[in-house]
């Protein structure tokens, strides 16, 4: 029997973990929460309910409240890490060092102190991990890769990125004033949080590319908030020793969700619209997981995102961070 331990309980690992109990009926999973009243129970639309029994909803083998004794409870195939980003880092390192392997969701922490110290520790423990970075298994992201690879734009001269929507839907049934994590500064923010997986699906398909400047700011006024809701990025693509301009457009202000990505080429101009209504969000999620568990079986999915990956894009956020200045709007 493979035997698992979810770090947190909260929306994304709710979702995983009826996806592995799917894919593998008789797995033992545990799971390390903190103690609440009411535990959330986020379905795949993001509508929450509450429940004072998880054991009730969801087929956990056993709850733990300390994670010292979660982890010492089994010899895992594999634990799975949705702790806050300022704990994720840690967690993955204790988890590490025990020789578990692990999948852990994006960022990788909030900032850059401990990663290094991950990375030694997962080569010398010879661990097998991945980054939550379901994108990179959206059908028209894997289209756009298939025909870049195959040159089919020309000579790429221009990439635009815009991902819009409202804090109020993202956070949908929260309450924001009540210090949600996501909106502060010490969590890393909407930036790191959300603009990292355009980093990395950008980074994937096209390779590493570096902001060269960036101007973001606050319009919403939301008790407890200090981090940006609005950010423009210019990044710098080299292909062909060519530098190729990647704008990058995010904000949580607008009422009409958009995400798109377009291609300008000598050959071909190309817009794609990742919010298609045709895709089944659920099934990235389920294809990543998939590739995980494949991995696990030395079976190796080159959309999954490696821990380098997630080094990279963490970077990129941390450079915007500390060399480009927020516009208190």
């Amino acid at each position: 029997m493979k035997k698992y331990l979810f770090c947190s309980f909260g929306n994304i690992a709710q979702r995983e973990f009826r996806i592995l109990k799917k894919l593998q009926l008789d797995c033992l999973v545990n799971v390390y929460t903190h103690k609440y009243e009411q535990h959330r129970i986020f379905d795949n639309e993001l509508n929450i309910t509450y429940s004072d029994n998880l054991l009730e909803v969801y087929d956990i083998n056993t709850i733990f409240y300390d994670i010292e004794d979660a982890l010492n409870a089994e010899e895992y195939d594999a634990v799975f890490i949705y702790t806050l980003p300022p704990e994720r880092i840690n967690v993955a390192i204790d988890v590490a060092k025990k020789g578990f392997n692990f999948f852990v969701e994006k960022p990788l922490s909030n900032n850059l102190d401990k990663i290094y110290k991950l990375q030694g520790t997962i080569e010398r423990e010879k661990v097998k991990c991945a980054i939550g970075f379901q994108m990179r298994f959206h059908p028209l992201l894997n289209k756009l890769k298939e025909m870049v690879d195959n040159k089919e734009f020309g000579k790429i001269y221009r990439i635009e990125v815009s991902h819009y929507n409202s804090i109020y839907n993202w956070t949908k049934g929260r309450d924001l004033t009540e210090n949600f994590y996501i909106l502060s500064n010490n969590s890393g923010g909407l930036l790191l949080n959300q603009a990292v997986h355009e980093i990395d699906y950008l980074t994937w398909i096209f390779g590493k590319h570096y902001p060269i400047s960036a101007i973001y700011g606050q319009w919403l006024n939301i008790p407890n908030s200090d981090v940006e809701d609005n950010i423009t990025i210019l990044s710098n693509l080299e292909l062909t020793n060519v530098c190729i301009p990647v704008i990058i457009n995010l904000d949580f202000l607008s009422k009409v969700p958009t995400r798109k990505i377009a291609i300008y080429g000598t050959e071909k101009t190309e817009t794609f619209d990742l919010m298609d209504k045709s895709i089944i969000w659920n099934d990235l999620f389920m294809d990543e997981m998939k590739a995980f568990l494949n991995l696990l079986d030395d079976k190796k999915d080159s959309r999954l995102a490696t821990l380098e990956d997630g080094i990279h894009s963490l970077e990129y956020c941390m450079d915007i961070k500390s060399n480009f200045t927020k516009i208190n709007l």
